[in-house]
């Protein structure tokens, strides 16, 4: 018992909440997926648009970079 004391104090004091950790095992495992898939969506969709971020970007004519940076201010 001394030993998972040990970790828990350890992981306290290197700045872990462990109420999350807490708050996620009170969750059903239905509703855990539930949350780790609405994660990885939203992660998803966040890549998603930074690709056609990058996408954009590389189709940009350098001739035309002046007018593209006037227009974003």
């Amino acid at each position: 018992m001394t030993t998972s004391v040990d970790a828990i104090e350890e992981a306290e004091r290197a700045g872990f909440d462990l109420s999350l950790i807490d708050q996620s095992l009170s969750l059903s495992y239905e509703q855990r997926a539930l949350q780790h898939q609405a994660a990885l969506d939203l992660l998803l969709e966040m890549e998603r648009a930074g690709q056609k971020l990058r996408d954009r970007d590389q189709s940009i004519d350098p001739a035309d970079i002046d007018f593209v940076i006037a227009a974003q201010s």
